[in-house]
């Protein structure tokens, strides 16, 4: 269920309700879920790392309660019970602000509360990847660079680890593209096997930041034709930004032997060079 649809759902209810001549006495009384400051577990460890996540999905008791954006002070209706909670983190479909969806690759924070009326409880947001989810890419280029399949060997344009931005760690990926070289595309060494994806659910995600677009993309090999595909555009920004890239439909065919993710750079502007920066890129599937 689309937030809006809901919040469109629970106004047309609370606007009915109160035109039945409701007074505040009948009025229903809340009490209200902080929830700010959300971070993320890098996998299998208690190192923080870098994400977008915009909106909180809450539930209580296997109802859903709302879905709302960071930050909130959410209001639950209040019952003289406890109440089991489970909260969900949502990112943005593919950088698109107007779509947010569950990511299922974290796990729901669980927990039961015998709440006050009116009183605000603070809930710590940690989350963590689900334990059975696999990485097929975990590249944050502080001991190499993954990303050095070039599908075009004439080019002079690389992909080289760099110490002047990161944005975690100390060192990230850099390319820079010259009037004489606008475009080139770069794949993962690492390679997914058929049977090695099951098929589920298949995201890239990714930090980047600085001129020129970037093309995000899969190179399936069938036999020995290798085919490319772009499905995603993304401009590059002046500050670190994080991106949620759904690849599940792309994966999920039963049309490759092996598939790659590629990355395609275009320089744009009137500048004689463009740079742009990526770090802490992940392929993640079931």
């Amino acid at each position: 269920m689309r937030a809006w649809i809901y919040k469109l759902s629970i106004g047309i209810i609370l606007i009915s309700s109160w035109s039945c001549g409701l007074t505040d006495r009948d009025q229903p009384i809340p009490y209200y879920l902080d929830l700010k400051d959300v971070q993320v577990l890098e996998p299998n460890s208690n190192i923080l790392g870098t994400h977008k996540i915009t909106d909180i999905w809450v539930f209580a008791d296997g109802q859903i309660q709302g879905v709302y954006p960071l930050p909130v002070k959410a209001p639950i209706t209040w019952e003289d019970k406890a109440s089991d909670f489970i909260i969900l983190p949502g990112v943005r479909y593919s950088g698109m602000n107007d779509t947010p969806i569950l990511y299922p690759f974290f796990k729901g924070i669980e927990f039961s509360l015998k709440p006050n009326q009116l009183q605000t409880y603070t809930i710590p947001l940690t989350f963590e990847y689900v334990d059975d989810c696999k990485f097929s890419i975990n590249e944050g280029f502080e001991d190499g660079n993954i990303f050095n399949h070039y599908f075009d060997p004439n080019s002079e344009s690389r992909l080289e680890v760099t110490d002047k931005e990161s944005r975690t760690g100390t060192k990230s990926a850099a390319i820079t593209l010259k009037n004489a070289n606008v475009f080139t595309e770069i794949g993962c060494a690492t390679q997914v096997v058929k049977g090695q994806n099951l098929r589920g659910s298949s995201f890239v995600e990714f930090d980047y930041k600085g001129e020129g677009e970037i093309a995000v993309g899969i190179a399936k090999t069938l036999g020995n034709i290798t085919t490319i595909e772009y499905f995603l555009f993304v401009p590059a920004r002046n500050d670190w930004n994080r991106i949620y890239v759904d690849f599940t439909d792309k994966t999920s065919p039963n049309d490759y032997d092996t598939y790659r993710i590629i990355l395609g750079f275009t320089k744009t502007g009137y500048s004689a060079e463009t740079t742009i920066y990526l770090d802490n890129i992940k392929h993640i599937h079931f």
